[in-house]
């Protein structure tokens, strides 16, 4: 009975019946007729473009004869703030971004109260690569206490991303320590009954859902060397780190660290589109229970779009070797040994009213010395964040609201004959939580986060709930 908890510690899900398995050779099939897809669209968009340059050509022709109009216009009335207006629209539809300054800053000759059109201006000096100029524009557009919450939030990711390209190596570390508490601290299943060799059995009490807390560290430091070419590339590294110590489950503490590092290569820099190409490897070892546990290593591609400051999508692929250790603990850990492959991919940008979400999913194929534990994987989350200003100690403080909701489905390859011969596991978990962030100083704040989580499956074994709360203090450098 023992060794059917130390299963669900092992790995847990959630168990629900499926109509979808991938096989390994299935997920290649899947990435083969993408790959297939992206090529079909990209040959199509080439034509499509070849034959919507003629009428770009027209319509150039047509803001031009408008441009030269307007211009004529602001010439004979100065003081006309629509033409103006209209003129640095035109001018910087047809890329002449020196004339679309020259009109909004006319504007603000006339009317120095106009937020907006100074955000118009840091962009268009932003786009220009005169940096400390669209800084001062920008901090100027979001002085006032009355500023518009999308207005801030658009200008925060400019400044962010200027100060990104003013320095040549970007260094920075998350930090946070606290308490956890979990219902469902050892993941077990929710009740006492569940399979045996077939048939149904009562499971120990000790073995059952049931709550601890416990103290935990992490970490998060990622380096940005600027490999001064003309197009920007940069070599990433990012090194994580995870410490935890339980009060009953000692079992389960955890020392965990990441390394990835790899370059960020320019695609295209001549016209500035904010593609990268980011090769990279990685490597990342485990400590379970006070032993030697998991051993990864890593190599993987991504493609990287920034359509503009506070935007991001990007498109990638790995492939892990993971090396699992038996253990008194895990007797079994071994049996998961295997290749892993991912394709996932991730994207934020801004909505409305000062929101912002961000999206990141993965369908992975993890292999392993026996079929029952091997499984195909899919994961979607979704997370949303908002930040306002509160009075406290003295000072405007920033609070930001992350409520998030993810979920997470994965089909095994074959039944365990210990637990049920004829019963393939099949797991669905959902969870759903909110997190919040106070910062105190620039430098130091305090988190917190509650989440729920229900996983269902085809064994009970692996049925199981959790709710969870953590908190302390966090530290930004």
């Amino acid at each position: 009975m023992e060794l059917v908890a130390l299963r669900g510690v092992t790995r847990t899900g959630s168990e629900y019946p499926h109509k979808l398995r991938l096989s390994p050779v299935a997920l290649r099939f899947c990435a083969f007729l993408l790959i297939a897809a992206v090529s079909l669209l990209c040959a199509a968009i080439a034509l499509e473009g070849a034959q919507a340059q003629e009428a770009v050509t027209a319509d150039q022709a047509a803001l031009k004869n408008e441009q030269d109009a307007l211009f004529q216009r602001i010439l004979s009335n100065p003081a006309d703030l629509d033409a103006t207006f209209r003129h640095a629209e035109v001018s910087t539809a047809l890329g002449d971004f020196e004339a679309a300054i020259g009109s909004l800053e006319r504007m603000l000759f006339f009317n120095p109260n106009l937020p907006r059109v100074r955000l118009e201006l840091g962009v268009l000096y932003f786009r220009l690569g005169s940096y400390e100029l669209a800084r001062a524009y920008f901090e100027s557009a979001i002085a006032a206490p009355d500023t518009p919450a999308e207005v801030r939030a658009k200008v925060n990711a400019y400044l962010a991303e200027i100060n990104k390209r003013l320095s040549p190596t970007q260094f920075s570390v998350f930090a946070q320590t606290g308490a956890r508490y979990q219902t469902n601290a050892n993941a077990g299943p929710d009740g006492a009954l569940v399979r045996v060799f077939g048939f149904d059995a009562t499971l120990d009490r000790q073995f059952v859902r049931q709550p601890d807390w416990n103290w935990f560290a992490q970490t998060v430091a990622r380096h940005v060397l600027d490999l001064g070419t003309q197009g920007g590339d940069a070599w990433e590294t990012t090194v994580a780190a995870y410490l935890s110590r339980h009060d009953r489950f000692v079992r389960l503490d955890t020392n965990l660290i990441d390394v990835q590092t790899g370059p960020r290569l320019a695609l295209w820099p001549e016209q500035a589109r904010g593609w990268s190409l980011r090769p990279y490897v990685g490597a990342t070892g485990v400590h379970l229970g006070g032993d030697y546990y998991l051993s990864t290593q890593t190599a993987g591609v991504s493609v990287g779009w920034l359509p503009s400051p506070g935007w991001n999508f990007e498109l990638g692929y790995e492939r892990s070797r993971r090396d699992f250790n038996n253990t008194d603990d895990y007797p079994t850990a071994e049996d998961q040994t295997g290749m892993q492959d991912t394709g996932y991919f991730i994207a934020s940008g801004p909505l409305l009213l000062g929101w912002t979400w961000y999206a990141r999913g993965a369908i992975s194929d993890h292999g392993a010395r026996v079929d029952w534990q091997s499984y195909d994987q899919r994961t979607l989350d979704l997370f949303l964040s908002y930040s306002f200003t509160v009075p406290l100690l003295g000072a405007e403080r920033q609070v930001t609201l992350l409520p998030f909701a993810g979920i997470l489905d994965a089909d095994y390859e074959g039944a365990d004959a210990l637990i049920d011969p004829d019963v393939v596991r099949k797991d669905l978990e959902r969870r759903i939580g909110i997190g919040i962030d106070l910062q105190l100083t620039k430098e130091i704040g305090f988190a917190a986060r509650f989440q729920q989580s229900k996983t269902e499956s085809t064994l009970p074994n692996y049925a199981m709930e959790n709710r969870s709360v953590y908190f302390g203090p966090t530290f930004r450098f």
